[in-house]
């Protein structure tokens, strides 16, 4: 598989590929060093898997634009390679065309990601957001509130008797 991603890298016009590495922690070791303007970076690396080596290159080389390209299209995947630091995400198998067009679109400061991606991606912020839990706190002189972060919903004094 990277030889054909490095094939596909070779005939692209104005796409060079300065690097190739069998896994997560050689990539660590050479991505600073090289300084590419575009990583791919799979999930399933062995040793370290692909989202930990975005965290890593993101500290390290945080100009790098990382592109996820993957067979994991679960909500939780993207997500935590989201937050790691990439700066989209592809699903294989894509096309010739449609991955040099992503690489082209991240370095021009584009989050490109496969349709389905973004789909999942916008259904995830169309969810609605849990409600704070609400907290009874007893003040004194005997007042009670009921408080539901960040609006205080409602106070009253208790009666005496």
């Amino acid at each position: 598989m990277r030889q054909s991603l490095v094939d596909i890298l070779e005939r692209g016009p104005g796409v060079v590929c300065i690097g190739e590495h069998g896994n997560a922690e050689e990539a660590v070791r050479e991505i600073p060093r090289l300084q590419p303007k575009v990583v791919l970076m799979d999930i399933n690396l062995p040793g370290m898997d692909g989202v930990h080596c975005v965290r890593r290159l993101s500290e390290l080389t945080p100009a790098t634009q990382v592109l996820m390209l993957t067979v994991y299209d679960n909500t939780e995947m993207i997500f935590n390679s989201l937050a790691a630091g990439a700066h989209g995400y592809l699903l294989k198998p894509i096309s010739s065309e449609q991955l040099l067009l992503a690489i082209r679109d991240v370095y021009a400061g584009g989050a490109p990601m496969t349709s389905d991606i973004a789909r999942k991606v916008v259904q995830a912020f169309k969810q609605p957001a849990p409600l704070p839990p609400k907290l009874t706190i007893f003040l004194p002189a005997s007042r009670r509130c009921l408080i539901s972060w960040p609006k205080v919903i409602s106070i009253r004094k208790s009666r005496k008797n």
